[in-house]
């Protein structure tokens, strides 16, 4: 996707020079007769100008709604009045909008201005056009461009110039899929309108000798955006080689030519031909499928000296298929128990190794000073005040005094000289029994302590904790914490009830797609066994048997990027099964080293490792600690043991979560830049592993094995990770 620059309107704004530049169009404006553009672009044609300005700018996008891989032209359009035009001193600067979700390509400028009359008034008017292209459906805001220019501020030739910016109209471009009604099924992506021809580089040829084949694809539309065609020739083997590009821009639509190589290795010797082939295509204009076909070519093949690589191959790759033990691809009967991830980011796992030291460092520093306890509550001492000598009616009285303003905040004394105690108890929600007794019990220890003499019916200690103990009981704010205990416990009660239907409605629909998808599979229509499978592993993502049987439809339906999606996910949850690794290995792309490698280890092992020893050393260190033996040197070299632990374990989580791992979904070339006509490298194949560097837009930035890097476009990957 280029990235847009200033641009400035030169040549195009001043075709004379500027000293008397000016002069001369107002008088060719003079002779001009009061015609109207003739054959004008559309934003000349549709915009709205406004005669009280001087400059009148505008956007237009020419059509607004086209299909994924089709042009929308962007027009900018630039309108100078003939007073503006002979006080322009210098060039206007023109910055177009940043699109960082299109492709962009310039479109060359006319190299004349137009000139005529617009409502009756003469303008001259600068027309600046890019195409733009979507890979992918949506809605996409084009931003406004911006126009900056300066006038003087009075004739005189020293006068000083006034700056003045301008800003288009912002435009939407919406982008339609490519229908899937009367989609063929060798349909690979192109649109716009092609035409096809087949040429071979020799009309004569020996067996074991290459000869070239290309194909070229010539039309209207983005020619960089041509998948390579599919080539089948019976008699020979066909491997895909260069291409090239021919990139027209110079219309106001893209048109070209690519052109697509094949090295052709004949093995039967005689007069062949290479059949025609066919080129699907969408045309956006006439909104269908059509097809591009190309003629015939005869090719005379003569027995070769010597045996042909490719020959040899085959032949030994048919003996060692016959020689081998075929590969299991029977799909797995039951769901089979769920694995989840490493136990590594667990909370609980965290929590663990966190408090781990803590025993060891009690053990450690338990010499300091410790803090005191705090004091006991008011209550609590007139609890203990039951079981401990009898207290003097003062002290009694201070304590139960004490316990009530704890409590309530409440003044007893001052409530029982004003004889509101019973009332101000009923007001906290103390029954009229409680409240009752509590002033009775408060008088007479009042009545004892203000009189002097001991009565017989001194309230006791037990009379007095009892009373306290009532009152905390009964009060509101005791009944209102057990009634939002209640309330929690109500809330979480039914949200599981709500959760229940829905968790039931998920296992129905599982086990419905589970079905389907085994009768599928047994019907041998493997796609909708593909398709059903894939159901079931959007809701039970983290079963292994479940992805081991999305990769085996998908292999027996053809589709191998899924099929290596599949088998490498379940491999990533159940490293140590055989079956899933011969079922990789029948893909082309390498599966068992590099990016796509997984250790034969369990899931949870490392973790498991880590955490036995981090609790085993820390144990025996906190054995040491509190016998008043040195542990620093030995807590160091625990924590750097389990510290690679842990950055194997980090490693080994990583790849099996395959965050930024994806499969390729088909052979597109690398770019050395996330833009189409950048310079293609190396493809590589189908269901290869590749890891993710960048993401751009619509363009990933990927490296795969043999240092091979590299832009391919997004929806070319299939994700390893979750979706």
């Amino acid at each position: 996707m280029t990235h847009p620059i200033p641009r400035t309107l030169h040549h195009t704004l001043f075709p004379v020079p500027c000293t008397w530049g000016g002069g001369l169009l107002a008088g060719l404006l003079m002779l001009l007769p009061a015609v109207a553009l003739a054959q004008s672009p559309p934003v000349v044609s549709r915009s709205r100008i406004d005669p009280a300005r001087g400059v009148n700018f505008h956007a237009i996008l020419v059509p607004d709604t086209v299909y994924v891989g089709q042009q929308a032209t962007y027009q900018i359009g630039v309108f100078l009045n003939q007073e503006v035009r002979q006080r322009l001193r210098r060039n206007p600067e023109f910055v177009p909008p940043e699109t960082r979700a299109l492709l962009v390509y310039d479109l060359p400028d006319a190299k004349t201005p137009l000139i005529g009359n617009i409502d009756g008034r003469p303008y001259e008017v600068h027309v600046f056009q890019r195409a733009f292209f979507a890979l992918s459906p949506g809605r996409y805001p084009v931003p406004p461009s911006k126009l900056t220019y300066a006038l003087p501020q009075s004739a005189s030739f020293f006068s000083r110039e006034e700056s003045h910016s301008m800003r288009s109209e912002a435009v939407t471009l919406v982008v339609l899929p490519v229908p899937t009604a009367g989609r063929p099924e060798d349909w690979a992506g192109a649109v716009g309108e092609w035409r096809a021809r087949l040429r071979v580089d020799s009309s004569s040829g020996r067996v074991g000798n290459p000869l070239v084949v290309t194909m070229r694809i010539e039309g209207r539309g983005n020619v960089t955006l041509l998948p390579r065609p599919r080539l089948s020739v019976g008699w020979g083997s066909v491997v895909a080689a260069d291409e090239r590009v021919e990139f027209d821009s110079t219309p106001s639509t893209l048109r070209g030519a690519k052109e697509f190589d094949w090295l052709l290795t004949p093995r039967q010797v005689g007069r062949r031909r290479v059949p025609p082939q066919r080129f699907v295509y969408f045309n956006p204009v006439a909104r269908r499928f059509e097809l591009a076909s190309t003629t015939s070519v005869e090719v005379t093949v003569a027995a070769g000296d010597t045996v042909a690589v490719d020959a040899m191959a085959d032949a030994m790759a048919l003996a060692d298929e016959a020689s081998a033990t075929p590969v299991d691809l029977t799909v797995r009967a039951s769901v089979g128990p769920a694995v989840g991830y490493s136990w590594l980011r667990a909370p609980w796992l965290v929590a663990l190794l966190l408090a781990a030291p803590l025993p060891a460092a009690v053990g450690a520093f338990r010499r300091r000073r410790r803090r005191p306890r705090p004091a006991p509550s008011h209550a609590r001492r007139l609890r203990d005040a039951v079981s401990a000598p009898p207290l003097d009616a003062a002290a009694l009285r201070r304590l139960a005094h004490e316990a009530l303003r704890d409590r309530l905040g409440l003044d007893a004394g001052l409530a029982l000289a004003n004889e509101t105690l019973v009332a101000d108890l009923r007001h906290e929600g103390v029954t009229e029994e409680t409240a009752r007794k509590a002033a009775s019990l408060l008088q007479r220890l009042d009545a004892a302590v203000f009189s002097g003499a001991r009565p017989l019916d001194l309230p006791t200690a037990a009379d007095l904790s009892a009373l306290v103990t009532a009152v905390d009981g009964e009060a509101r704010r005791g009944g209102i914490v057990r009634a939002r205990r209640h309330a929690v416990r109500i809330v979480v009660l039914a949200l599981a009830c709500s959760a229940t239907p829905l968790l039931a409605r998920q296992g129905g629909d599982a086990a419905r797609s589970w079905a389907a998808a085994q009768t599928a599979f047994a019907g041998r229509d493997f796609e909708r066994a593909e398709r059903h499978f894939l159901d079931v592993a959007r809701l039970r993502s983290d079963h292994p048997n479940v992805w081991a049987n999305v990769g085996t439809a998908a292999w027996m339906a053809a589709d191998t990027a899924r099929a290596v999606q599949g088998w490498q996910r379940a491999l990533r949850r159940a490293p140590l099964d055989r079956q899933l690794r011969d079922r990789l290995s029948l893909a082309r792309a390498v599966q068992n080293r590099g990016i796509a490698r997984v250790p034969p280890v369990p899931v949870q092992l490392p973790p498991v490792l880590l955490l036995v020893a981090w609790l085993t050393g820390w144990a025996m260190l906190a054995r040491r600690a509190w016998t008043g033996r040195p542990i620093a040197r030995r807590g160091a070299w625990l924590t750097v043991g389990c510290a690679l632990v842990l950055l194997a374990a980090a490693a080994l989580d990583d790849l099996q979560r395959a965050a930024d791992i994806a499969v390729v979904l088909r052979p597109e070339p690398l770019r050395a830049l996330p833009v189409l006509g950048a310079e293609p490298g190396a493809a590589p194949l189908t269901g290869e592993v590749a890891r993710i560097l960048q993401r751009q837009g619509a363009w990933a930035h990927v490296r795969l094995d043999g240092q091979r890097q590299g832009w391919i476009a997004a929806e070319l990957l299939l994700p390893l990770g979750d979706d």
